[in-house]
């Protein structure tokens, strides 16, 4: 007896056709570089007048990316030149200007308390997340931020804009599109005006430590006291600023801090730091954020 195998033609797996390379990335590209096109086109002009923050004049490159930058978080392009700032590569806004963007798209604000010692501010979202901070004067003071003379003048406003901007962002980090920094937190040190006297021999090399004991000379006695001590990575790199002589060792000092996973506070005590050095070395225009 025998039997007969049953042989079959093994079935040829059916050909998949390639992933084409989809036009929507490309069509997403192309609308964006439309986009900058009439944004540098409208900072071109805008960046021109006074209507602008003295950052953003006679720059129209920076002035585009702002325009762009504000366009994501809904602000329309003049809102833009006024709100949006870039430090060291860093975006920023006014707290009130996160307050406003969130309470357009339903979030709530509540200030629980306000006055010149202490703010305590409540938030919520529209899914019914809720987020609070309280900002004080002795928090602050250990945050290294009461350097800005605002502090004194108006305490209450800035306690304000830190307890508000850190619910904002802890509520919708997403809206704000990872925003780390109110434009308050960069104020930390009022600018350093650069003074030279023009010398017939060659240039001399700005003495190094100026910029350092100009800040120091600011603190008070007792924020001196409460000074960071010498060896910790913030004070580091605070301190290798004053061996910076030019905008890309500044911001290489800044990006080699960022990668130590500092805390946001010390990022922000030394952005305004940057700040002031890139303004004693006369690499940054001066500005007043109110």
């Amino acid at each position: 007896m025998t039997q007969e195998l049953d042989t079959t033609q093994p079935q040829q797996a059916e050909a998949m056709p390639l992933p084409n390379p989809t036009n929507d990335g490309l069509e997403l590209l192309e609308k964006q570089v439309r986009a900058m096109e009439y944004a540098h086109r409208l900072a071109t002009v805008m960046c021109n007048t006074d209507m602008v923050p003295q950052a953003f004049r006679g720059k129209p490159d920076n002035g585009a990316a702002a325009i762009m930058y504000g366009a994501e978080l809904g602000l329309q392009p003049q809102q833009a030149l006024q709100q949006v700032f870039v430090v060291h590569g860093q975006p920023a806004v006014y707290a009130r200007t996160m307050v406003a963007l969130l309470k357009s798209k339903g979030y709530r604000f509540e200030t629980v308390e306000s006055g010149p010692d202490a703010v305590h501010v409540r938030g919520s979202s529209p899914r019914g997340e809720t987020e609070e901070s309280r900002w004080t004067i002795d928090r602050a003071k250990q945050a290294g931020y009461t350097s800005n003379k605002k502090y004194a003048t108006d305490p209450q406003a800035m306690l304000y804009a830190k307890a508000a901007s850190e619910v904002c962002r802890r509520l919708a980090p997403d809206v704000l599109l990872g925003i780390r920094y109110a434009a308050e937190d960069l104020e930390l040190e009022q600018p350093i005006q650069a003074s030279a006297e023009r010398l017939d021999g060659p240039k001399q090399r700005p003495q190094r430590g100026k910029a350092r004991a100009a800040l120091t000379q600011k603190r008070t006695p007792r924020q001196a006291e409460k000074a960071e001590p010498e060896g910790t990575p913030i004070e580091k790199a605070i301190a290798a600023l004053d061996d910076a002589q030019t905008g890309d060792q500044i911001d290489r000092i800044y990006t080699h801090a960022e990668s130590l996973g500092l805390s946001d506070d010390d990022m922000a005590r030394l952005a305004g730091a940057c700040q002031s050095r890139a303004e004693a070395l006369g690499l940054a225009d001066g500005g007043d954020a109110a």
